[in-house]
């Protein structure tokens, strides 16, 4: 037997050869394809049945998704109309208690109610909305502060109950109304500060004037007046030294600025100057004062700590510039 007749005959287990038809590659290209569970009549469009299955899985999702449609429609979207007509009926009984004669009795009735009833323990300094709102619902503290938020943005706005609703609405809800409000506030803190931090500056620097050493006679053709007719004029000069080396300052001008120019300055250096502690600082000022004998003028004012009616007369309004270069140290 011949290689080739081996190859194309090859014999049986048991020995004996048996010729073997020759393979039908279409045939068992069509074998494989109904093995695999296709059909030699499927159409590109025909689905199988596990395309059916996955079909009918996914719109489950859509079902699902009809019913979240439903559910918002119905408790989300009704129910935050519901909320904003609550709130209207809420904030009118407010300006009813605003409104009234008996308004004090009222907010003062509300506290000591809630305190007998409640534990909860209001001042007479509270915000009269937070008052009510606190009266409404004594046990949801965190929504009588939301609410009341949302409220006094309204009595702020000048806003009417029935216009409440949609200007809740049209800002975006009642979180996107009080996070506004927190920012706002926080906002107005910080500036508030800094400018007491400005106010405690001048008085410090007008103190330091009171005692100041050097006292120049300055011709006015060294001093610069920058403030435009109609503005006014800030509280201190300002003078421009060049420094040739060490410690010496020779002052070059003077200049005269407007208050938004000076508040301007005063900021900056208020902001490296000063300490956040300015209940501290306010304490060094009075034994400061003290020390220099200062009853009135140079920055004392009526209300403040060791004030006599009669005393030196008010500072000028031109301060020497070494108040300046007497920066405020911990050791005033």
């Amino acid at each position: 037997m011949n290689l080739e007749t081996a190859v194309s005959n090859p014999p049986s287990l048991n020995g004996n050869s048996s010729p073997t038809p020759p393979v039908d590659e279409l045939a068992f290209g069509l074998l494989m394809n109904r093995t695999l569970g296709g059909s030699d009549s499927r159409r590109p469009s025909d689905k199988s049945a596990n395309d059916v299955q996955v079909d009918m899985v996914l719109g489950q999702a859509s079902n699902l998704a009809k019913m979240n449609d439903q559910y918002v429609e119905t408790y989300v979207v009704r129910g935050t109309k519901e909320l904003y007509a609550l709130l209207g009926a809420i904030y009118s009984y407010a300006l009813q208690i605003n409104e009234s004669p008996l308004r004090d009795h009222i907010l003062q009735r509300m506290r000591e109610r809630l305190d007998s009833e409640h534990e909860i323990k209001t001042q007479a300094n509270t915000p009269w909305m937070t008052t009510v709102l606190r009266f409404i619902l004594p046990t949801d503290r965190q929504t009588a502060y939301s609410y009341s938020k949302v409220l006094q943005v309204a009595h702020d706005e000048n806003l009417t109950a029935q216009e409440l609703p949609s200007y809740i609405k049209e800002r975006g809800g009642i979180g996107k109304i009080t996070a506004t409000k927190d920012e706002a506030e926080n906002v107005k803190s910080i500036k508030e500060h800094k400018d007491a931090k400005v106010q405690m500056l001048k008085k410090i620097l007008l103190a330091n004037a009171k005692s100041a050493q050097t006292v120049v006679e300055v011709d006015n053709k060294f001093i610069l007046n920058t403030v435009a007719e109609g503005k006014k004029e800030g509280m201190f000069e300002f003078a421009v030294c060049v420094n040739p080396g060490g410690q010496e300052r020779r002052v070059v001008r003077f200049i005269k600025v407007n208050e938004a120019m000076e508040a301007q300055i005063l900021a900056m250096v208020a902001e490296v100057s000063v300490p956040d502690d300015l209940e501290a600082m306010q304490g060094k000022l009075d034994v400061l004062r003290e020390k220099l004998g200062i009853t009135s003028g140079w920055g004392m004012k009526p209300g403040d700590k060791g004030y006599q009616p009669v005393g030196l007369p008010a500072v000028n309004a031109a301060v020497q510039p070494e108040a300046m270069l007497n920066a405020p140290t911990d050791s005033n």
